[in-house]
This record gives structure tokens, sequence and C-alpha cells, in this order.
């Protein structure tokens, strides 16, 4: 089911919770203040609770509650326009379509006022899930993988030069509140890899027409989650993605040396790859939402504003 994400982008931060045998920590939403009035009403509080157990529509809320479904839609626009819920995607029923809600975060926050301080610790407050898909490409605050490119000149089984490297950016700035201690150069051009460094984690950016390693990868029996046919195309579990706007996330075992694991940020053309970047440093908390060890995420990007330009994604797989 494809999602798209547009409309309210709420403020996120981190909720460190204090136990008896440590810290529990939860992604939280940071609610406008203006908007916890929403909380007043116990109808609205019930339809919280509903969608706290899987995404819902009006009609399925309405049924559980015993309410009339004007009612759901009234409190559900409320809580979308402070978003404190998001739409999910959309079910085909009897000819209709039915828009499926869910929340945004399991914790709201507020600021009523500016008494906030800074802090400089070694060691900040991380999302659990981001750690753990970044894991162990980063550990203990360190790089622990080689990131490999392709090369800018022509080269490889399709001798086409790769530009993906412009991408490269936003990634390593995202890393910036991973990695403490960053040691350069940070990538390696696929060109000047050795067969001992594909005994690491690698972090491969691309496509198997840009980047000869994701090529040599693409032609293993280890990955079957996802490859590139010879067109350049995506193909997963039988279906084929050509359009250039798409993307793909993976993270899998490395079929060339046993308990190291690879990360492919990749797309069929340089839009595709724009979409990668721009999913996994804007949206990350949408298309990885749980902690898990292998992931496939099949991305398309498209232009909300008109000017052009990917600007946002929606979720194909």
């Amino acid at each position: 089911m494809a999602r798209c994400f547009h409309g309210v982008r709420p403020l996120k931060t981190m909720l460190v919770e204090n136990a008896e045998n440590g810290q529990r920590l939860y992604e939280s939403l940071l609610l406008d203040a203006k908007h916890l009035g929403i909380f007043s009403n116990g109808l609205a509080v019930k339809i919280i609770g509903e969608l706290a157990m899987r995404p819902l529509c009006a009609m399925d809320i309405a049924r559980r509650l015993k309410q009339h479904e004007q009612k759901i839609y009234y409190h559900l626009r409320k809580m979308k326009d402070a978003g404190i819920v998001r739409l999910n995607g959309v079910e085909h029923r009897y000819g209709m379509t039915a828009k499926m809600y869910e929340l945004v975060s399991p914790v709201i926050a507020a600021k009523l006022y500016e008494d906030g301080y800074e802090t400089k610790s070694a060691n900040p407050v991380v999302d659990p899930v981001m750690s753990e898909f970044f894991s162990p490409f980063i550990k203990d605050g360190k790089l622990n993988s080689k990131i490999i490119i392709g090369d800018p000149y022509p080269h490889g089984e399709y001798n086409v030069p790769a530009n993906e490297g412009t991408f490269l950016t936003d990634l390593l700035l995202m890393f910036g509140g991973l990695v403490r201690n960053l040691e350069f150069p940070a990538y390696r051009l696929d060109t000047e890899v050795k067969n001992a460094d594909l005994k690491n984690n690698l972090i491969l950016i691309g496509n198997a027409r840009t980047n000869t390693i994701i090529n040599k990868m693409n032609k293993m029996n280890g990955n079957k989650a996802v490859k590139f046919d010879k067109s350049g195309n995506l193909v997963s579990e039988g279906s084929v993605y050509s359009n250039p706007i798409t993307g793909v996330i993976l993270k899998c075992a490395n079929p060339f040396s046993k308990n190291k694991k690879i990360l492919m940020i990749g797309g069929v053309r340089s839009r595709g790859m724009r979409a990668s970047i721009i999913a996994l440093t804007q949206y990350f908390g949408t298309i990885i939402d749980k902690q898990t060890d292998n992931v496939v995420r099949i991305i398309e990007g498209y232009d909300k504003d008109g000017d052009r330009i990917i600007d946002s994604i929606r979720v194909v797989k």
C-alpha cells in the first residue's frame, strides 16, 4: 500500500523516562499548547485509545465506540490539524475509499514557556529506533563501516559515471547526531575498494550501474529482497519499479562476509537516490517505525511544491 506524507509536520523530541533499571526513551510530539484543549473531550481521548492499538478509519472507530461517524470525523480533523494523528493510507471498501489514521507518537508534550537548557554531553539522547537501525554501521559513537560511493568518472560494466556523491552531505549531517568521532575520509570510491574492504559492514550508495560493489552484490544469490535488472530497474518480490524517481533503502546481511551487514541507499536514477536520502533524513520516524534487523523500503519521490525538485516522498513498499 502506498503512503504519501504531506501537510502538518510536527516537531519531534525525545522523552526520557527514568526507571529502576535504567531509562526508557520515547519519541515525543512537541505540541503547540493551543491544542491541549483536544484532550478535554472524553470522546477524543477514547479515539486516541483506539488508534493506539492499530490504524483505523472513522467508520471503524465509530462502530467500536458506538458513536456517530460525523462526530469521529470532527475529532479526527482537529487532531490531524494539530499533528496528533496522520493519514496512514487508504483502503477500498464496497466501492468507497476509507482513510486510515494512525497516531504520530506515543507521547505528547507541550512547552508552556522557555526554560530549557542546552547540553553538550558527549552522549546525546538518540532515538532508540534510529540507533538500532544504524547498528552495527555506527557503534559507540564511531563509524563502524565503509561508505562506498560510485566513481564520478565512467567506469564499470556499464561505463557510466556516478553522481550520487552530491547527496552524501545530508547523510553525513544525519550521522553527526550519532557519530562523535568521525574520521576522514569517511567514504571510498568503488574503484578503490579492495577485497579486504568488503569484509566490513558496508554502506553502499547508488545502484548497480553507478556502483560496481552494488553490481557485484546484485549478481550474488545472497540478496533476494531487492535487485537491479540490466536496465537499472528495481526488482522486488516479482514487482518491477522502473520510474526514475524510485529509490530503495535496504538493510541486509553482507554476502561478502558472514556476520556483517550492508546498508544500501540508492535509486533507479539520481532522482530516486534523492528520494531515498529525503526519506531517510527527513521522514525517518515514518518509514522506519520499529526496531528490526532487516529492512526493505521502496520509495518514490514527488515534487510537492511544483518547482521541479523532489521534496517529499511516498512509501511504495
